[in-house]
């Protein structure tokens, strides 16, 4: 029996925990691994060096429109960006409806149940539309993009294998863990992720073939393309085994912080869902035309925030006055997510994180300087607790900040604050942010 996509339903349930013992099989499944590494590698660098260039194009457009009437500057911009704001939104509808968002509850839904992949025009969606709304500054992630194209990947090089049964899942995952390696340099947290937020289980093969495909799309990112750790950042002192309980009180009130942004970004999609009488591209020509807004007076508050992000960690920033963009973010983040284009959530709430932990830090450090040498591990710390707050997967948010920051010495201080901020949502039973969307699609499917 076959799916309307001419794929066979009989392998559709099955991946093998064990990796195989055979030769033949294991070198097959191996060399796929590395294929899919390759793949993901080279459209996501390729993704994130034009993604680089768009953001740089954004910032001279505006630039430039400051030379107009301050009327006719901010309306031309506000337009520009709702126009691929809409434009994004429509690929995603005409196209490619699993395209929308993160991608990662979609994956998720493939990988642990039984259904088959619409993946036909995903990956141009998810390329173009994805580099169409974060150029023009929604506060969305480079993840999402990357951790479903290579999904796509994955499950094409292993469509390859027919007679291997449990191929094309089995590579899906890795090309997920491979995209999200690639999107922020970290191959640890890349193979963790598939292995803590997706299955959710350790298993031989996933965790082999993962660590493979994550491992060479990071080798090919740096040795090739000579891509960096994603943020430079001063070598931080290692904190007093003492200030431990203040690192758990903080993750504690990220963890109330993440509970509100989960329920806020569901507020958001639910209000949408409300208006089915407007087009989805208008919708999104709305938000689109308030971040154009954004672009016009505040240039540095939208985005994805790695800009936000690597100035609190260079110290270069005023800590309280970045509190009020958070306010802002906090709230442009789910509106963002809401539009329909292609983004992902990972990179707003880490610089959600960097910037309340940085304020939190400065304040600690005035109060208790002793047991708060330096404020800066609490932004770091964030960063890793907002993740877990809101995502709930505290060792892939742990150890992708630790390869993005390269701040090793901070994994004692990270690991009470993850644990304040997983606490607190696991105490109110609010539901990890793929988990809630996925129950959503479910619904309204």
């Amino acid at each position: 029996m076959t799916d309307s996509g001419g794929h066979e339903q009989g392998e559709m349930d099955f991946i093998p925990d064990d990796f195989p013992s055979a030769p033949g099989p294991a070198l097959i499944l191996l060399l796929g691994a590395v294929v899919v590494g390759i793949l993901t590698g080279l459209v996501g660098t390729a993704f994130l060096l034009l993604l680089r260039k768009g953001d740089a194009l954004r910032g001279v457009l505006t630039d430039s429109l400051h030379a107009w009437p301050p009327f006719f500057g901010w309306l031309a911009i506000s337009i520009l960006v709702a126009a691929a704001v809409s434009a994004a939104a429509w690929m995603v509808e005409k196209f490619a409806p699993t395209a929308s968002g993160s991608g990662v509850p979609y994956v998720e839904k493939i990988l642990r149940g039984g259904g088959q992949p619409r993946h036909a025009w995903v990956l141009p969606v998810k390329f173009l539309g994805g580099w169409l709304a974060l150029s023009a500054g929604l506060v969305l992630g480079r993840e999402g993009p990357l951790v479903q194209i290579g999904a796509v990947i994955g499950e094409k090089v292993g469509r390859q294998f027919p007679g291997l049964r449990g191929a094309w899942k089995s590579l899906m995952a890795a090309g997920a863990g491979a995209g999200l390696a690639t999107a922020f340099n970290a191959p640890v947290g890349g193979t963790i992720f598939v292995l803590e937020e997706v299955f959710r289980k350790v298993t031989p093969l996933t965790f082999i073939l993962t660590a493979t495909a994550a491992s060479v799309s990071v080798c090919l990112q740096r040795a090739v393309f000579h891509m960096p750790q994603d943020y430079a950042v001063p070598v931080i002192p290692e904190a007093p085994p003492q200030a431990v309980w203040l690192f758990f009180l903080f993750g504690l009130a990220i963890g109330i912080l993440g509970v509100l942004y989960n329920r806020l970004l569901l507020a958001f999609l639910a209000a949408g869902a409300k208006w089915k009488t407007i087009p989805v591209p208008v919708r999104a020509a709305a938000i689109g035309f308030l971040m154009g807004s954004f672009a016009w007076f505040a240039p540095k508050w939208i985005g994805g925030g790695d800009d936000i992000t690597q100035s609190i960690l260079a110290s270069r920033s005023e800590v309280w006055l970045l509190l009020g963009i958070a306010s802002l973010r906090f709230f442009l983040g789910p509106l963002s997510y809401s539009a329909g284009t292609p983004g992902g959530l990972f990179a707003p709430i880490i610089a959600l994180g960097a910037i309340v932990g940085a304020a939190t830090g400065s304040l600690n450090h005035a109060l208790l300087p002793a047991l708060v040498p330096a404020p800066l591990a609490f932004a770091v710390a964030g960063m890793a607790a907002f993740f877990t707050a809101t995502i709930r997967a505290p060792l892939t948010g742990i150890v992708i900040c630790l390869e993005m920051t390269g701040c090793y010495s901070l994994f004692f201080p990270m690991l009470a604050t993850c644990l304040g901020a997983c606490l607190i949502p696991t105490l109110l039973k609010n539901a990890p942010i793929y988990d809630a969307l996925a129950a959503r699609d479910a619904r309204r499917s």
